[in-house]
């Protein structure tokens, strides 16, 4: 039972129940945070020099030594871009992305379950089905393996294996994420896309207002959207809209729209001014930015990219109807590490 326990609680929960067995001083609390997440150089609790032995020991009886509760198992580098292969505890894999830009900063792509029950036919997460939410040190684990490198932590993106808002534990680990003695980034520095959970956008316009808020569409037409992604069934486009419209007025942010380019079947100008016009017939369209992705081709997948003469008529078409986009820079298609591409290497 006290296992079970250890097991359904985060690392920080039990550091408070550690501290409070050793009626440790307040101060001690800050002082571990800020060790565990914000010093590379504390790889273990034993580790942290300047916390009494009796309560390192304490930290590394019950939790184990190591901090990080995934085991990397194999990484893959192309260009700016490095793919880890992570395990957990029971054996289930997923996968984490670091990205480097050219002015410097580094993001970094979390999963947030092994496995995805979304079923969307264009993605490799989704072929997996859903093996089990992560937990919320799992999810934070992913980016504290690369600090504990050295790497700055400039940008978390919750867009890799997995639908956010379907897994509880994701606002647990926002909000370990931005709080002050963790690891401390700026809620703007902070990006999440969901595929339309409609409850999970409310709870994130109530909780995490400032954080980036991100809907993957990817097609304007319900009927099609139905059939490529079959949670539009219970969350139709247009009621997704509504509540992102919700989160813009409430929050005054920009809401960003994902919208994959699958050759010869999302990609004609007619899609183009159907998204336009879904988008223009909210007041508050100016504040949805289009972010555009050539589709990543998956091995033994239907679908195929989009040309460029094809993109670049789509996002003439968004242009000409007010709407703002962007074409999302490409990172590690080579090896199978761009969106849409993660499908656990070991499953």
């Amino acid at each position: 039972m006290k296992e079970e326990k250890m097991q359904n609680q985060n690392k920080n929960q039990t550091i408070e129940d550690i501290l409070i067995k050793h009626n440790a001083k307040p101060y001690r609390y800050e002082q571990i945070y800020k060790a565990l997440y914000q010093n590379p150089d504390v790889k273990a609790w034993e580790d942290m020099f300047t916390v009494p032995e009796e309560i390192r020991k304490d930290l590394a009886k019950t939790l184990g030594n190591e901090i990080l509760t995934l085991n990397p198992k194999t990484t893959q580098k192309t260009g700016e871009t490095e793919k880890v292969l992570f395990e957990t505890h029971d054996g289930h894999s997923i996968e984490a992305v670091k990205m480097h830009y050219e002015n410097g900063r580094n993001s970094y792509c979390v999963s947030t379950q092994s496995g995805c029950a979304m079923g969307c036919a264009f993605c490799a997460t989704g072929q997996m089905g859903l093996k089990r939410n992560l937990t919320t040190d799992e999810i934070v684990d992913q980016v504290l393996y690369f600090a504990k490198q050295g790497y700055e932590v400039d940008n978390v993106v919750f867009m890799g294996m997995g639908e956010p808002f379907l897994n509880p534990a994701t606002f647990e680990a926002l909000e370990i994420m931005t709080h002050k003695d963790m690891l401390n980034l700026g809620s703007r520095k902070v990006s999440v896309s969901t595929v339309g959970i409609i409850p999970g956008i409310h709870r994130m316009t109530k909780e995490f207002p400032q954080i980036n808020l991100a809907f993957s569409l990817h097609t304007p037409f319900q009927d099609q959207r139905e059939k490529l992604m079959p949670v539009s069934k219970s969350y139709p486009v247009v009621a997704v809209m509504e509540a992102l419209a919700e989160h813009i007025r409430v929050t005054n942010r920009k809401v960003f729209i994902a919208y994959i380019l699958l050759g010869g079947v999302t990609d004609s100008l007619e899609h183009a001014q159907a998204l336009a016009g879904l988008i223009n017939s909210f007041e508050e369209a100016y504040l949805f930015h289009v972010n555009l992705i050539n589709y990543h081709e998956v091995p033994g997948g239907k679908f195929k990219r989009c040309s460029e003469a094809s993109l670049e008529r789509f996002r003439k078409a968004l242009f000409d109807a007010g709407i703002r986009s962007t074409v999302r820079q490409d990172f590690g298609e080579g090896i199978d590490a761009a969106c849409g591409q993660l499908g656990g290497e070991a499953s």
